[in-house]
């Protein structure tokens, strides 16, 4: 027969305290069997508030704190149980995690200690379970009780959760326990150093002011993030694929900024639908930030250690959501100077030796035309040289007549498209001049021209 099974009531019967007992463990049972399976990693605290003043005399002490341990049984002190004793850290405790705990629930086990009450007496309204030994789960203590329908008030015996704070070392397999600080060390001045990068299991967010700086923190950076992608998108001078990326990059942003506005704001938010969406997130965005466009190896959800899952994943999206993505093309001003002279203005010397130049151009003549004179009739150079190519009728810069519009860079109908040759002394001279310039003789009516550097290789972050 099940510890936990069903009391059959009937007339006449001769009632003992085992009826109730047992009574009160078929709903205890009853009420955990319906309840865990609709909420997975369903323990941990929804409060919890360390007495900081303890710690400077080597003690722990929980001021306050509620939630459920992993067998399902609730806690709240100081409000309904009282809350348990400061626990001494020894001199020589290095790195010890400092659970709360309480007696496990055993079959023939008992319940409630009296000793508590009949060493502190029995005051009214007294809690007495400060120093109970054993296994008991409960001390009794003593309350006077109002009546709810009449006047009047007498004394009965209540049971009060026997909670303690043990080392993580010494919280045996009778206890049920959650890990609350962890203790770095204990100074020479008996002061404690905690380690405040732990997180206590939660089950609610608020519960943690890590977890909750997390969430409210990535909302922080998609919010400038969009914000920044949204002015550059609406700039001059861009398109093909940088423009997409960018599209692509804000369509993600909006889609998460919204989802974890929400998070902000649901009431007792377990810390595992903040760690899904966080780990959604870091997948969409290793699309843009990481050279395979693949997410790595995340690690799993860890209850019982949430440091070991959250603080790699938050780095990872601080780390995409701060990054500034290249141009893998960047249009280049072509400012006109005087007797048919063009100097391109370059945005970042770096293109010099990490990028290909592209010239499109496109005039009111046939295509096949232009692609074949336009060569012949332009001068390229160092802005120093220009006036000595033309005037001596030297050879500048090459230009290579392209097939296709390279895909960075967006496609015109009607022009044509033509790669600078990256050899030869003139271009060597590049690294130390004021700039490059072009001079375009001959008659090409209504000329247009778009100068693009290209990044080669994956780009920079």
């Amino acid at each position: 027969m099940s510890w936990e099974s069903k009391v059959i009531w009937s007339e006449g019967m001769f009632l003992q305290p085992q009826h109730f007992q047992q009574h009160d463990r078929y709903l205890e049972r009853l009420i955990e069997a319906r309840a865990r399976p609709t909420l997975p990693y369903g323990w941990g605290f929804t409060r919890l508030e360390l007495d900081e003043t303890a710690l400077a005399l080597g003690k722990v002490a929980l001021a306050s704190a509620s939630g459920l341990f992993p067998d399902g049984t609730p806690f709240d002190f100081p409000f309904t149980h009282p809350a348990p004793a400061p626990l001494d850290i020894p001199a020589d405790a290095r790195d010890q995690p400092v659970v709360l705990a309480v007696p496990l629930c055993r079959r023939g086990g008992r319940e409630s200690d009296y000793h508590a009450a009949r060493h502190n007496g029995a005051n009214h309204g007294t809690n007495h379970n400060t120093t109970a030994d054993g296994l008991a789960r409960f001390s009794v203590g003593i309350v006077e009780v109002d009546d709810s329908t009449a006047q009047g008030a007498v004394p009965i015996e209540v049971g009060q959760l026997q909670l303690r704070l043990l080392l993580g070392k010494d919280a045996t397999d009778a206890y049920a326990c959650l890990g609350a600080v962890r203790v770095t060390e204990r100074r020479a001045d008996n002061a404690l150093q905690l380690d405040r990068q732990y997180i206590a299991p939660a089950l609610a967010l608020q519960a943690s002011g890590t977890l909750s700086s997390y969430c409210d923190e990535v909302h922080g950076l998609l919010h400038q993030r969009g914000n920044e992608l949204g002015t550059q998108l609406g700039q001059p001078g861009r398109g093909g694929v940088a423009e997409i990326a960018d599209f692509l990059l804000l369509q993600t942003v909006n889609r998460y900024q919204p989802l974890f506005a929400h998070l902000r704001q649901v009431p007792a938010l377990h810390p595992e639908r903040l760690f899904a969406a966080m780990l959604g997130l870091a997948g969409d965005l290793a699309t843009f930030s990481r050279a395979d466009r693949r997410p790595p190896a995340y690690p799993e959800y860890r209850h019982d250690d949430l440091r070991y899952s959250f603080t790699p994943l938050m780095a990872d999206l601080r780390a995409s959501l701060s990054m500034v993505l290249q141009r893998s093309a960047i249009a280049i001003e072509l400012q006109d100077r005087k007797y048919g002279v063009r100097l391109a203005v370059l945005p970042d010397r770096g293109l010099l030796k990490s990028a290909s130049f592209v010239l499109a151009v496109n005039a009111q003549m046939p295509s096949e035309t232009l692609r074949t004179r336009f060569p012949s009739h332009v001068k390229i150079g160092p802005v120093e040289r220009i006036r000595d190519l033309v005037n001596l009728a030297l050879p500048g810069i090459a230009l290579r007549s392209m097939p296709v519009a390279p895909r960075q860079i967006p496609y015109h109908a009607g022009f044509n498209y033509f790669e600078l040759e990256r050899s030869g002394e003139l271009w060597g001279q590049l690294e130390h001049s004021g700039g490059l310039a072009m001079h375009i003789a001959g008659d090409f009516p209504g000329l247009e021209l778009e100068f693009w550097g290209i990044w080669e290789g994956k780009g920079r972050s």
